[in-house]
């Protein structure tokens, strides 16, 4: 064999070798997908929208920047920390404060941007191949007008407060998205990809009506600084349904459902009317009151009322919030029944435990057993006292009487079944309602009248343990529209102190901001505007909304779920209609000004 023929077959062995290598690089390579590019796409949460449809809560993709550091030092050990870039870097993320930690971490979180193109412009191309550019969930709520509270808050895509927590597994995303693209190279399968899109979580709609929320807590802030008190609360109910339209506290804490307040004399209806139902006591049942009253005998211990009533009626001493009235009426109960059934009648009107609102975290309240009460807490209890309540369990409580005697359960799941329960009956109840629109008409009520309005309410003015200061306390049910039960308190008033004087004023006012409300939206079908409101952000249900209760003419210019920015105009025809340019996006924007 030549030579030359020796060299030729040489070099097709090589060749031949080095194909072969090449061709199981390649099959290993598209069989292991590293010539796959895959993108995740995150399934977001679910939105949470008002009761009227305005948006609460909301998701938006955008991507976290993360800086491998155990990769940057494999390849310059610890020289990139006196780099200028790296330097320009850490401040173009504001995060130059954590130079002084990047030895004790492996990752660095840079920070989280709305585009990668934006995040590609912040990092300087040395530093790129270290850089992970991940997307990711954003929740954005609103929190103003004490609105966090009842929305809550979310933590890696959990909900951990409010509805976000209840509502938890409706919201939750379902299922992330993927785009794989894989590429045969040099030899191989043909080009081939697969999208799946991402699953995101089921909205929710809650009772809370915003707008309504927005003005009381308005008013509220406004009335605290008033009486310059520690905290003013608001709760509105539909009495027939037990949808909450608001609810609202100046306080940071919820203390409407996550905290608890003696109920003062707000409880003694609830007495009367179980008195009744059981035939102990009827509304002309007499009494005499001279202005105390020693519940045990034997025992050194009075109970003050705040005024001489003399010879007085049952259905009067409710009117007129007589204690000894109270105290006899409830030891009536306890003589003929026990402590055990005066036990069961606070049960049954739900306090105690939880009235199973949709918010994580309500407490049951302070209710002891009555193996656990001292000899004479029958007769505190009568008048609101060594019992403790949450404010929505109160507000059910008294419901129960002005919603003809029937339990409902309060609510914010707009789309939930009314659960009901009767308590005493329909006679009892009308009974006591008639007591209660006199205490409105002619007793402690009569701040809370309004000419024209049916309300039906009651006073109570609870000493705090220990302390000169009160909880000014006033439930009632107005008959607007349909039928509201309202709470309002005001805790530690400065400049007076009976709830008749600082609750039921209060109660009026709310009640007025509510028919105005009311009267807006049903003005001819067109609601009022005192000047043209700040639509950025706001969703296309709301835009639609907008349209249809107003003249405003609306032309949209661009494609999209959200109001990106708009320009108003006015016809200079006779009609001088205003024109809303709006032009849209599919980016949702900061929800802060999506309230009206």
């Amino acid at each position: 064999m030549s030579r030359s023929s020796h060299r030729y077959r040489l070099v097709l062995i090589t060749i031949s070798l080095f194909v072969a290598i090449l061709l199981i690089k390649v099959y290993t390579n598209i069989y292991t997908n590293q010539y796959a590019v895959r993108s995740h796409i995150p399934a977001l949460r679910g939105n949470i929208y008002d009761s009227r449809g305005r948006l609460l809560a909301t998701s938006e993709v955008v991507y976290g920047v993360y800086l491998d550091l155990n990769y940057l030092r494999s390849f310059s050990g610890n020289a990139f920390k006196k780099s200028p870039d790296f330097l320009r870097l850490l401040n173009a993320f504001g995060v130059t404060e954590q130079l002084g930690e990047i030895d004790k971490r492996s990752i660095l979180r840079l920070g989280v941007v709305g585009s990668r193109q934006e995040a590609l412009k912040k990092i300087p191309t040395q530093f790129l191949r270290f850089v992970a550019i991940v997307p990711e969930e954003r929740r954005i709520s609103l929190s103003d007008f004490g609105l966090s509270a009842i929305i809550g808050k979310t933590d890696q895509r959990h909900g951990i407060s409010g509805v976000e927590a209840y509502f938890d597994k409706i919201l939750r995303p379902v299922r992330d998205g993927i785009i794989s693209i894989t590429y045969s190279g040099v030899f191989g399968k043909p080009l081939s990809s697969v999208k799946i899109d991402p699953e995101n979580g089921k909205n929710v709609r809650i009772t809370i009506d915003s707008e309504l929320q927005r003005q009381l807590y308005t008013l509220a802030q406004e009335y605290k600084e008033k009486k310059q008190a520690t905290e003013v609360g608001v709760l509105v109910m539909e009495s027939n349904t037990g949808k909450v339209r608001a609810a609202l506290t100046t306080q940071s804490w919820p203390t409407y459902y996550m905290g608890y307040i003696e109920p003062g004399s707000t409880i003694k209806p609830i007495l009367f009317s179980a008195a009744i139902e059981l035939g102990l006591v009827k509304p002309n049942t007499q009494y005499y009151c001279p202005g105390y009253v020693k519940p045990i005998e034997g025992l050194n211990l009075t109970i003050k009322d705040l005024e001489v009533h003399k010879d007085i009626n049952l259905y009067d001493g409710l009117v007129h919030s007589c204690n000894v009235v109270s105290v006899l009426t409830t030891k009536s109960i306890v003589d003929s029944l026990g402590t055990e059934k005066l036990y069961e009648v606070f049960q049954s009107f739900g306090f105690g435990k939880e009235t199973g609102i949709e918010l994580q975290g309500e407490i049951p309240g302070k209710l002891n057993t009555p193996d656990k009460w001292y000899r004479a807490d029958w007769a505190f209890m009568a008048i609101g006292q060594s019992i403790g309540v949450t404010p929505v369990q109160l507000l059910a409580a008294f419901n129960t009487i002005v919603n003809d005697g029937i339990y409902v359960s309060p609510t914010l799941d707009e789309g939930k079944e009314v659960t009901k329960k009767r308590v005493i009956s329909k006679s009892t109840a009308d009974v006591v309602k008639q007591m209660l629109r006199d205490v409105v008409e002619r007793g402690t009520g009569i701040n809370a009248k309004i000419d024209g309005i049916e309300i039906y309410g009651k006073t109570g003015t609870a000493q705090k343990n220990q302390k000169k200061d009160v909880t000014a306390v006033f439930v009632g049910q107005a008959v607007l529209d349909i039928p509201y039960t309202i709470m309002v308190w005001v805790d530690s008033p400065q400049t007076e102190k009976l709830s008749s004087v600082v609750a039921a004023p209060f109660f009026k006012e709310v009640v007025l901001t509510l028919k105005d409300y009311q009267n807006h939206l049903s003005n001819s079908g067109k609601q009022i505007y005192t000047t043209f409101p700040d639509i950025t952000g706001w969703n296309i249900s709301q835009l639609k909304e907008l349209a249809e209760s107003t003249n405003i003419a609306l032309r949209i210019n661009s494609t999209g779920l959200y109001v990106e920015k708009y320009s108003t105009s006015t016809t200079m025809d006779e009609t001088n209609t205003i024109v809303v340019d709006v032009w849209l996006s599919d980016t949702p924007m900061p929800l802060k000004r999506i309230i009206r």
